[in-house]
């Protein structure tokens, strides 16, 4: 929901229309008063004056205050020690945007571009300050003349003594007119002279004096008001002779307003002359200043307060504009270009802003109308709450019919003529409808109606009447001449239906759940309420005018566009997608209460001069909508009124560059949006750019702050709008720089980032040679574990194919040999021989000397056995135990044998005595190759027998095996 309620902002730029439109009387106005409780220094307003960046200020007897519409900021001489005094007399606005203060004791201040420029004191209080076109400073003193100086601070000179001069103007000829207790001098060439009575003004004080915008004269004083017409002054207006008058004004409409001694105010327009004192609203009736601001708003200083009168959207008619009463039930719009309002107390014809009552004809109490009617003759009906259906003749109200003689109730609440001028009368017992000969028919529940309760009656395009009731509505059909009831779907919850309003193909109702609309061709309904965005759920009454829906409630009145409103009901899934936009006006719109009424009809009307007219709690409220669409935007200004430096105010500089301290740590920014319409709804936006780009919404806070900003340059930007209006190029900026301590500054951060990336490489360096060095210990550690378990393994191998006494290898690695070489000899036709060895009696050696004389005996004949064969390729192996076998490649079992015996006989003569004493020792030999076998086991069982027959035979000898028989026996040697 976006809730457009104040975009009145930008409609009460009613006082921007031109001068030729029509002045609202001034009980129209809109009233706003301030005093001490609202925070002013003083309630005597001595003056009010407006600088051009928007702001107001206000002097009084005790101090100086500045109002951006949200609150006053009090200016002191303890904080402002170049103010001119604390009791401060006028204000003078200077077109450079600067502003001349002058104080009780003579003393003047000159604030510009925010400083206070103390000037020389004058010799008495300064009631006004003149700065004419050539720079000159005039001064009007209290009790001691007039006085001017060359310029600000210059020598005084004085003009005119012994009298109080009150006001100074300059014409467009330069000739300064001035308003004394001498009455009015003219100064030319810097010589006064008194206006005598022969020019048309009697020989009084004069108070003021106003140079209008056509550059003629006014003056007024003790005994009235006059205007310089050639030479001659001539009154105003008769009505303000003799009256007191202390100061003037001319608004943008050319208007003369006049504030009094004890009076209170006048102003003279095209309406007349009108007054506005204590009895209708002013704090006080003695005016002290008047002031229109750019928004067009008056200002009006009293001794009892500032009082602001502004031209709001909404205006009311009450008793004090001459309504019997307040409580506004009804109002009809005649065709005769009247209306005509009905109230708890009475009607009344409003026409050409004047009020007439229309009293009974016989002598009762007031009569509290409910309803109205015009016939088409233009005859006024009148329903009453209890006097029954009545009619206006002659200006006086007479009784027609009432539950007496025909009617269900006297509480009548609708009325309304068919094309047939039938007069159908809701009741709050019914309907009951009176035909043009006088005939009565009554309509209840029994002949179809959903409720007895009529608060509604319209026709629509069809013929078709339509009844709201507080259970639902019904339409009559002419033609069938019955009632067909009109449920509302469950979902919508809605009971009451307080009005409605034809279109060519709906009905348009308002009820207690919302707007309703109805499809009387196809008989479709949709519902526009809260879910949908509507602020509130019940609605009085609707009017159309031009593209928007206007409905009243209690809450206001509320605008929307007729186009999205149907967009909407369309296709009631979009209502997801957007929301609906409004403009919700109440008392701050200029409706004396935003409580309008309801179940009575017409409880609002379009008035044929475009104005919309309601009936509420406190008065018929009227609005001109085509008076909002002329109007214009108000410019709106955008101040930046302190900056909080942690927590210390700092000077804002503007136009220059603001330097802060490293050390800063949070700052605060404080603006306004001088716009005194109705400041407290303003929307604001703000902008730091070199922090952030982009405009971030701030709604109405008042207040930004940032923390912890790096050091380096910004910008702060603030703009304020009306809400839901257009961004206007408004926005106010201070330019600033954070300096940074010499750690944060670039030279120093390259110096720091080049030293880090050298010492980040240098320890990148290190720690790649560290890891190198460990990499290359690693592979050394992984080579050296390598090579031990290498030999760890070939240890392991050795030891497989080894024996451990001899060393030489053992009975595995010689059958692999054998087993693996054996077919490749065969293969290549080559002899193979292979040759068994046992030592002879080794048990005897065991046994006789010992098994270690033993192992070293078999070692000896090992290292024997392996010194013969390493010259000619052979292989030697322990067979086990005492035996040993070799392996001869390439020779024949003949060749092998003579080798065996060669080795015999080496072990035969070798001197065994160094191991024992009488040892010797002598070894057998079984020969035999491979030329008569076809598997080395056959071979080694040849080898073996040979070996036996050796042994058999007489040992020590060499034995062959030439073919699987043995070969002829050898005696045992």
């Amino acid at each position: 929901m976006i809730h457009f309620s104040l975009c009145f902002f930008f409609f009460v730029a009613f006082s921007c229309l031109a001068a030729e439109q029509t002045r609202l009387p001034l009980n129209d106005y809109f009233a706003e008063t301030w005093n001490t409780r609202s925070g002013l220094p003083h309630n005597s307003i001595n003056s009010v004056a407006q600088t051009n960046d928007g702001y107001v200020w206000i002097a009084t007897w005790e101090g100086l205050a500045r109002f951006n519409g949200r609150e006053f900021k009090l200016f002191t001489r303890s904080e402002i020690p170049d103010l001119p005094d604390s009791g401060l007399r006028s204000l003078a606005p200077q077109a450079d945007g600067s502003l001349y203060i002058s104080g009780a004791r003579g003393g003047v201040s000159h604030l510009k571009n925010r400083q206070w420029l103390v000037q020389n004191n004058a010799s008495a209080m300064v009631n006004y300050v003149l700065k004419t076109r050539s720079g000159e400073m005039w001064l009007a003193l209290e009790g001691d003349g007039i006085a001017y100086r060359d310029y600000d601070n210059g020598p005084e000179h004085t003009i005119l003594v012994n009298l109080s001069a009150y006001r100074l103007v300059e014409d467009k000829r330069g000739v300064i007119w001035a308003a004394t207790s001498d009455g009015l001098y003219k100064i030319e060439n810097k010589i006064a002279q008194l206006v005598t009575p022969s020019s048309g003004l009697p020989h009084s004080s004069i108070y003021s004096a106003l140079l209008t915008q056509q550059g003629q004269l006014i003056v007024a004083g003790e005994k009235g008001a006059w205007r310089l017409v050639g030479d001659m002054f001539e009154s105003i207006h008769p009505k303000l002779d003799g009256e007191s008058i202390s100061s003037l004004l001319q608004d943008d409409h050319d208007d003369i307003w006049f504030g009094t001694i004890n009076k209170g105010l006048f102003r003279l327009s095209e309406i007349g002359l009108e007054q506005l004192d204590a009895d209708s609203g002013l704090p006080a009736n003695r005016i002290l200043s008047l002031m229109q601001d750019r928004e067009k708003s008056i200002w009006v200083g009293t001794n009892g307060g500032v009082y602001r009168l502004r031209e709001a959207p909404f205006s009311s008619w009450t008793k004090k504009r001459g309504l019997n009463g307040d409580y506004v039930r009804s109002v009809l719009s005649h065709s005769d270009g009247s209306m005509w309002v009905g109230s708890s107390l009475g009607l009344n014809r409003v026409n050409n802003d004047s009020v007439v009552a229309i009293p009974p004809a016989f002598e009762q109490g007031p009569l509290s109308i409910l309803s109205l009617a015009e016939d088409n003759q233009g005859g006024v009906w009148v329903g009453t709450y209890t006097s029954g259906l009545m009619r206006v003749v002659d200006k006086k109200i007479y009784p027609v019919i009432n539950r007496d003689n025909g009617l269900l109730s006297n509480e009548i609440r609708a009325l309304l003529f068919d094309n047939e001028q039938r007069l159908w009368v809701g009741s709050a017992a019914g309907l009951t409808r009176i035909d043009p000969d006088g005939s009565v028919v009554q309509y209840t529940t029994e002949q179809g109606l959903p409720g007895d309760f009529i608060m509604a009656l319209a026709l629509d395009s069809r013929g078709n009447i339509w009844v709201g009731t507080g259970v639902g509505v019904a339409m009559f059909n002419g033609e069938l001449e019955k009632f067909k009831g009109q449920a509302f779907p469950k979902q919508f919850n809605a009971e009451y239906a307080f009005g409605f309003y034809a279109q060519q193909n709906f009905m348009w109702m308002t009820t207690d759940r919302g707007l309703i609309r109805f499809n009387i061709i196809t008989g479709e309904i949709a519902i526009l309420g809260r879910e949908q965005g509507l602020p509130v759920d019940k609605l009085f009454q609707l009017v159309v005018q031009d593209d928007s829906f206007w409905l009243s409630s209690n809450r206001g009145i509320i605008q929307v566009k007729q186009q999205q409103v149907n967009e909407l009901l369309n296709d009631p899934s979009s209502i997801k997608g957007q929301k609906l936009q409004y403009q919700l006006y109440d008392e701050g719109d200029g409706m004396l209460s935003a409580q309008a009424n309801g179940g009575s009809n017409p409880a609002a009307t379009l008035h044929n001069d475009g104005s919309i007219w309601f009936a509420t709690s406190q008065g018929a409220s009227t609005v001109v909508p085509e008076r909002i669409k002329q109007a214009s935007q108000i410019s709106l200004p955008t101040v930046i009124e302190s900056l909080y430096v942690d927590g210390k105010n700092t000077p804002i500089l503007y136009d220059e560059e603001l330097v802060l301290p490293p050390s800063t740590a949070r700052l605060s920014f404080h603006y306004a949006g001088l716009s005194f319409i109705m400041p407290q709804r303003l929307n604001f936006q703000t902008k730091l750019i070199g922090y952030n780009n982009e405009w971030v919404n701030r709604q109405r806070l008042t207040i930004t702050e940032y923390t912890n900003l790096a050091p380096g340059k910004y910008t702060f930007m603030v703009r304020a709008g009306y809400p839901n209006g257009q961004w206007q190029d408004n926005y106010k900026t201070i330019n600033f720089v954070i300096q940074s301590y010499f750690w944060q500054q670039t030279g120093f951060k390259l110096v720091m980032f080049f030293t880090l990336l050298l010492l980040a490489f240098g320890l990148y360096q290190y720690r790649l040679y560290h890891y190198k060095k460990i990499e290359k210990e690693l592979i050394i550690r992984v080579e050296q574990q390598t090579r031990d378990l290498q030999q760890q393994t070939d240890a392991f191998a050795h030891q497989a194919t080894h024996d451990q006494l001899t060393d030489l290898p053992n009975r595995r690695a010689f059958d692999s040999w054998l087993a693996e070489n054996f077919s490749d000899f065969k293969q290549q036709a080559l002899p193979l021989a292979i040759a068994i060895m046992d030592i002879d009696h080794f048990k005897r050696i065991n046994d006789g000397w010992s098994h270690i004389i033993g192992d070293r005996v078999i070692c000896v004949v090992a290292h024997l056995l392996s010194q013969c064969v390493k010259s000619d390729a052979s292989e030697v192996a322990r067979w086990g135990g005492e035996e040993f076998t070799l392996l001869f490649p390439n020779k024949t079992a003949q060749q092998a044998a003579e080798l065996c015996d060669e080795l015999r006989l080496e072990i035969a003569n070798y001197d065994f005595s160094t191991i024992a004493n009488g040892l010797s020792v002598t070894v057998s030999f079984g020969v035999a190759d491979s030329l008569t076998v076809n598997d080395y086991d056959r071979l080694l069982a040849q080898a073996d027998q040979a070996l036996y027959k050796a042994k058999t035979i007489g040992r020590n000898r060499v034995e062959i095996i030439f073919s699987d028989t043995l070969s002829a026996e050898q005696p045992e040697s």
